[in-house]
């Protein structure tokens, strides 16, 4: 069940990274309500890789079994694509950071935003898109009578 979640983790991220890299090749990374579409690549991962487990075990599929899977296959791919993300702003394009620091209460721009904050953000995003994916997921899944085919 772990190999299946870290496969489809790591292809998770690999179409995270794939997405940022063609809304950055398009001019749109600056759009930050396509980030909307994060979360269905996120959503096809996790969906994927519930689909792997409850052909393995035959369609023997149990609730808690699927929700774990949903939820390590959105944690690898979370924290794959958060550190991309820090590394990639810290070394390669500053005015992103600007794009992602919103105004604070007071109308004032937030100085400097270090990239543990970046990181801590795009988890906390990430890990409850997760989680509510993966318990909408196993609502269609847990059914004795789908076949994962």
């Amino acid at each position: 069940m772990e190999k299946i979640s870290i496969k489809y983790g790591l292809l998770t991220a690999l179409g995270l990274v794939l997405y940022f890299f063609l809304m950055k090749l398009l001019g749109l990374a600056h759009i930050l309500e396509l980030r909307f579409f994060n979360a269905v690549i996120l959503a096809v991962g996790i969906i994927f890789a519930i689909k792997a487990v409850k052909l393995m075990k035959e369609g023997n599929l149990g609730y808690f079994q699927g929700l774990g899977t949903a939820f390590l296959t959105a944690f690898i791919a979370t924290v794959i694509f958060a550190a991309f993300m820090v590394f990639y702003i810290k070394t390669s394009d500053d005015g992103l950071m600007d794009v992602l620091t919103a105004d604070d209460l007071f109308g004032g721009r937030v100085s400097a935003t270090p990239g543990l904050v970046v990181f801590m953000v795009l988890m906390v995003e990430g890990m409850i898109s997760g989680f509510m994916i993966g318990f909408i997921a196993m609502q269609y899944f847990k059914r004795r009578d789908h076949k994962a085919t």
